[in-house]
């Protein structure tokens, strides 16, 4: 199997839809990013919890599924960004399945 050429790649649509959720996520990233830290974390475990709380209380316009969406992707992001200080955080498709019962 060959690795595919530049004229090969066929460019991917955006999936995102929520522009609100777009225009936020930078700032509410800053927000929580440190309640993904292991070393902000309690008796070895992340605070990620607490970001959905962070969020609600900053951004009271945005739905719970809203809030959702942003701590899954920046959870996502936090760990492309931090592979060797992400092993103790749950990988985002257990998060969503968790989410999803």
């Amino acid at each position: 199997m060959t690795a595919p050429t530049e004229a090969s790649v066929i460019p991917q649509p955006d999936r995102r839809q929520n522009k609100q959720l777009r225009e936020i996520f930078d700032s509410a990233y800053v927000m929580i990013e440190p309640f993904f830290d292991p070393s902000a974390g309690w008796g070895g475990h992340s605070l990620e919890h607490l970001a959905f709380r962070v969020l609600r209380e900053n951004f009271p316009q945005l739905s719970s599924e809203d809030v959702h969406a942003i701590v899954v992707a920046a959870h996502r992001v936090y760990i492309e960004r931090n592979p060797l200080k992400s092993a103790h955080l749950k990988r985002p498709q257990e998060v969503r399945a968790a989410f999803s019962r």
